[in-house]
């Protein structure tokens, strides 16, 4: 039978190059996704075969136990291992952050589903090239900010975070967020795991980006790439500074988005109407939908 095991951060190199392997554009199958959010979906995982098995741990609408889609080597054996240990155990067979491309794996494996999904659950993706180069009139309002930003701040410097400017943008959020009331479970550990992800940068192994004016950081991002898609998971910055997410969003894409990245992911909205709105502002070309399915 399968062991399942808490994720700690102690798993990430062993587990990172299991998750970096397919084509999934989701979030959820990356390395930030899953280790960022492990703790808020009690996450526990398990190994068999070179393959990776990712178990939730939470209320998803009746269904207390739920696992992804296996990550590494041997997915449609994972499935296979999945549904023996339910048996065992006797729980319902439920899967989460199940993409539509996914119904076809798992219809090799099971004859019958139910499914179920929630618009603030969705991913946005975006071209790579839309958001690096913000051509067109539908982008004319976020160049326009961005030529603000940067005439009232023409000693603007953007920049890969590293060891040495770390404890700079470990102060800046400490700073940041002392500002700022955290008054949901989602938010809450949004921010203690922004912190966790700055005080173990080189564990965590992300992509990072700050920007300075006139020296002082204002705003940092960190992702990550995955086959062809470089994943936004962390965006904070300090809005007194009129465009500054604009700049931010744009300077990281122009970084990250090597030749080789064809899409962006910014990730869900979680159903905040602010975000939602900004989210749409840049056009996705794709909403991948996620969804809970329940085998019969």
């Amino acid at each position: 039978m399968l062991e399942f095991h808490k994720v700690t951060l102690d798993d990430i190199e062993k587990l990172r190059p299991l998750i970096l392997q397919g084509d999934s554009k989701i979030c959820n199958n990356t390395v930030g996704g899953i280790f960022m959010w492990r703790d808020y979906f009690n996450m526990e995982c398990a190994l068999w075969d070179d393959t990776v098995i990712l178990k939730a741990c939470a209320n998803y609408h009746g269904v207390s136990t739920v696992f992804s889609i296996p990550l590494g080597g041997c997915p449609q054996g994972g499935l296979d291992r999945i549904a023996e240990y339910c048996r065992e155990i006797n729980i319902p067979l439920a899967f989460y952050a199940i993409t539509v491309d996914d119904f076809d794996l798992l219809r090799t494996k099971f004859n019958d589903f139910t499914t179920e999904t929630n618009e603030n659950w969705s991913d946005y993706i975006y071209e790579a090239s839309a958001l690096t180069k913000l051509e067109g009139r539908k982008y004319s309002g976020k160049r326009n900010h961005i030529n603000q930003f940067k005439r009232e701040h023409p000693g603007w410097v953007f920049e890969k975070i590293n060891e040495e400017n770390l404890p700079l943008v470990q102060s800046f959020y400490e700073k940041l967020s002392s500002e700022q009331e955290f008054t949901t479970h989602t938010s809450i550990e949004d921010h203690d795991k922004t912190v966790e992800v700055l005080d173990n940068y080189s564990v965590y192994g992300l992509l990072g980006g700050l920007l300075r004016v006139d020296n002082e950081i204002v705003a940092f991002s960190i992702g990550e790439t995955k086959g062809e898609v470089l994943h936004v998971h962390i965006e904070k910055a300090n809005t007194i500074y009129k465009g500054v997410y604009q700049v931010l969003n744009n300077e990281f894409a122009k970084l990250y988005a090597t030749e080789n990245i064809k899409c962006i992911n910014r990730e869900e909205d979680d159903g905040d109407p602010g975000l939602r709105f900004s989210k749409k502002s840049y056009y996705p070309f794709m909403i991948i939908e996620k969804y809970i399915v329940v085998i019969k």
